[in-house]
């Protein structure tokens, strides 16, 4: 007796396609599967002559491939209110099937994280970090200063003959 294996990927089994013909037995192992996927499948039976009435629709969703391990690094640890840091996330292995690692910052005051960037918002530390699930990356501390300011004019005040006064403004 030989049996037609029938794979789909569509619930009602509308797209179903012979993927195997298995002769005299009653197993047959599937292989080829994309991880973390909803397969269906039915099996009917030849016997030379005709084909019977595919077997009930068995759902088979395929396991996902969890991450191991998340690698965060930034191109500059420390930054001016108003500067930017790029982020580099590694996630291993490269082919899991958790979903995209999700960024943050401990300290959203001074410092926030849009996609890979980090910007600088107020003076004062924070800590950056990845994470997909239960997996987190080591955490990265970002330390923001105070814009610099430029010196705009320099004048003297009162002068004496051990001390003179300095002023200034910024731009």
């Amino acid at each position: 007796m030989n049996y037609y294996i029938y794979q789909s990927t569509k619930s009602d089994g509308s797209d179903a396609a012979k993927v195997a013909t298995v002769t005299d037995k009653l197993t047959y192992t599937i292989t080829g599967l994309k991880p973390n996927t909803t397969y269906y499948f039915q099996v009917s039976a030849y016997n030379g002559l005709r084909e019977s009435a595919k077997s009930t629709l068995l759902t088979v969703a395929t396991s996902a491939i969890p991450v191991t391990g998340i690698t965060l690094s930034i191109d500059k640890t420390a930054l001016e209110v108003g500067g930017k840091g790029a982020l580099t996330v590694t996630v291993t292995p490269t082919d899991q099937t958790s979903g995209s690692p999700k960024l943050t910052s401990s300290d959203t005051d001074v410092a926030t994280v849009s996609g890979s960037t980090v910007t600088a918002v107020a003076p004062g530390t924070t800590k950056i970090t990845a994470a997909i699930g239960e997996v987190s990356s080591t955490a990265i501390t970002v330390t923001v200063y105070e814009a610099l300011k430029t010196i705009a004019t320099l004048t003297k005040g009162t002068v004496t003959t051990t001390s003179v006064i300095l002023n200034w403004t910024t731009a």
